[in-house]
């Protein structure tokens, strides 16, 4: 039915345990073609829905009893209603997040738990960054078997989430995506468990998105197919799609494979410059996207091969480019999909704009994963909503200012520094214009200085990324200047150290009345805000909950949002501040909790 050979020598191979990678060179699954032939029904292939049951014969199931299914349809296939008129092409979106688990993992995961169950491993084990990770155990459960997954510290909790609530094992490791696998590897073969992943099964579930395409297009052909690349597997998958199909008969030629990488994790792209036949490994990914940010794709030099063989192209996009194309998507088209998945539209604007695009052929683009699969990269692009009083005045206000024609996202390099020193209230206003496109009125602009001065005192350099935590801050909290009477904090300070109780001080004015307190606590914010509980003494009230709300950006000096809940005679009164400082920042938050 299969054998099982080396992609580089082309020499058939077997292994006595449950890992189908190979050491040196990757493997790869050769279907007998004569045997599919015989199997298949030609009238029903033609005519009949696509699925991924549909295409059981062409799979390395031996018994179709065993083949584990979710009951999965096939994932739309959407014409462009605006991007295409915008780029003069035909272009369709094959949304692979309407598989069950929201990725295109979902097919590899079919293949391999099947075969895992087929040859009676006792589990699996696999590495991943997130998105198999869900998959591999959501199939394992449908499956009843034990599912390991390896995963680099920091992947993204909502796809963690996922393998939690399958009863997926999640051991996370310090290091990158290779560094899991290696380690997926080693166990394996220990343990005896089925290594799933980017090896040579999950190709043949992931190749049924080709067959998709054709029978959706009706059997017309496709010209360029664009996939977003991590370990290069997918790319791999299409290719062979593709080639079993013209093998069958169904097409007459296979459509360019066009490869699509994040600029700092472009292992594969610098080989295809370089007109090299081998990818070798990057030093660190350094993308927001999280599920193609590999330094080394495993399966590579496959991934060259289907380029070289389709007479595709690879191409590498920024992080802001992706997050640019990630918005025109949704508000273009209506579809949300994750970062990565965005990087096929980021390819084709950057085609464009080198006059390189071929009008009037039919490209699709491969959306592989759900946008809820991993949010935060758009929140923190995000501009905060606004918040009001639940009253139509206010709204109307909000309204008439014309603040809600504002893009609510900003596509910069927000590193970006852009004060070292103390701007005018001229200067404050033109910025805000500039990147935000608001025409607040002075009055909110002097709060914006306000606090680009706070951040200054406190050696803070402020970028991009900074002003917009400023911005979203001065439009949330409380104006002080509203409040006469009420709590503003004059100055505090705090003591700790290694293994020691926290002590602070604080000074606050109220009623044009200063008032002096100290306290102790676990830590520093801990003692700070009991010493500013024990200062304001006249009115019952306890704190409910205290959370780091998000940091935006990158390093160990940017701004934090702290957001605090107190109860005050039964109401619930919500706080937030923005400091480069958590111990300001959860100041700020405790008085505006308190003034509202």
């Amino acid at each position: 039915m299969y054998k099982l050979k080396d992609f580089k020598t082309g020499q058939e191979v077997k292994t006595e345990d449950f890992v189908f990678a190979g050491e040196k060179n990757p493997w790869e699954v050769e279907m007998d073609m004569s045997l599919v032939k015989q199997k298949i029904n030609v009238d029903y292939f033609t005519s009949a829905e696509p699925c991924l049951s549909k295409y059981l014969p062409l799979m390395p199931i031996r018994n179709p009893s065993n083949f584990v299914s979710l009951r999965e349809t096939a994932t739309p296939l959407v014409r462009s209603k605006t991007i295409a008129k915008e780029l003069d092409i035909d272009l369709y979106f094959k949304v692979e997040g309407k598989n069950p688990t929201g990725s295109f993992k979902d097919r590899g995961s079919a293949i391999d738990v099947s075969v895992a169950r087929e040859i009676g491993a006792k589990g699996l084990i696999l590495a991943s960054t997130g998105n198999m990770a869900a998959s591999c155990s959501c199939y394992a459960a449908a499956a009843k078997m034990p599912c390991y997954i390896i995963v680099p510290e920091g992947v993204s909790m909502s796809k963690l989430a996922q393998v939690i609530s399958f009863g997926g094992k999640i051991i996370q490791v310090k290091g990158s995506y290779n560094d899991a696998a290696t380690l997926a590897y080693k166990i394996a073969k220990s343990k005896n468990f089925y290594l799933a992943g980017d090896y040579a099964f999950r190709v043949e579930g992931q190749k049924t998105a080709a067959f998709e395409i054709v029978d959706q297009m009706l059997f017309q052909e496709v010209d360029e197919v664009i996939i977003p690349v991590g370990c290069g597997t997918n790319i791999t998958a299409y290719l062979k799609g593709f080639s079993d199909y013209k093998e069958l008969g169904f097409i007459k030629k296979i459509p360019r494979l066009a490869g699509v990488q994040a600029h700092g994790a472009n292992a594969l792209v610098r080989a295809f410059n370089e007109n090299s036949k081998h990818v070798n490994s990057l030093k660190r990914a350094d993308t927001i996207a999280s599920a193609i940010a590999v330094p080394y794709p495993i399966d590579g030099d496959k991934a060259l091969k289907a380029i070289y063989t389709s007479g595709g192209l690879a191409l590498d996009v920024t992080d802001t480019e992706m997050l640019q194309a990630q918005y025109l998507l949704s508000t273009k088209e209506g579809l949300f999909v994750e970062i990565a998945c965005a990087a096929t539209i980021a390819y084709l604007l950057k085609l464009k704009s080198q006059n390189r695009l071929k009008k009037n052929q039919k490209y699709v683009c491969i959306l592989g994963g759900d946008g809820l699969k991993d949010p935060n990269v758009v929140l923190k692009a995000a501009i905060q909503p606004p918040i009001i009083y639940p009253n139509e005045k206010e709204f109307n206000k909000l309204y008439s200012s014309n603040f809600l024609e504002n893009e609510p996202m900003l596509f910069v390099e927000r590193d970006t520094i852009i004060f070292e020193e103390e701007p005018s209230l001229d200067i404050v206003s033109k910025k805000l214009i500039k990147l935000f496109g608001a025409h607040y009125d002075k009055f909110f602009a002097e709060k914006v200085q306000k606090r680009i001065s706070d951040f200054l005192k406190k050696g803070k350099k402020i970028s991009i990324s900074d002003l917009q935590d400023i911005v979203e801050a001065s439009r949330e909290m409380t104006d002080l200047k509203k409040l006469n009477g009420k709590l503003r904090v004059v100055d505090f300070q705090v003591t700790t150290g290694k293994d020691k109780v926290s002590k602070a001080a604080v000074t606050v004015e109220k009623n044009s009345t200063l008032h002096y307190a100290e306290n102790q606590g676990v830590g520093p914010v801990d003692a700070v805000l009991k010493s500013l509980c024990k200062a304001c003494p006249e009115i019952s009230y306890k704190l409910t909950d205290y959370k780091v709300q998000k940091i935006r950006w990158k390093g160990a000096d940017a701004a934090v949002h702290v957001e605090l809940k107190m109860v005050r005679s039964g109401i619930n009164s919500v706080g937030k501040g923005v400091s480069p400082d958590i111990i300001q920042a959860s100041v700020e938050a405790f008085t505006d909790a308190y003034n509202i």
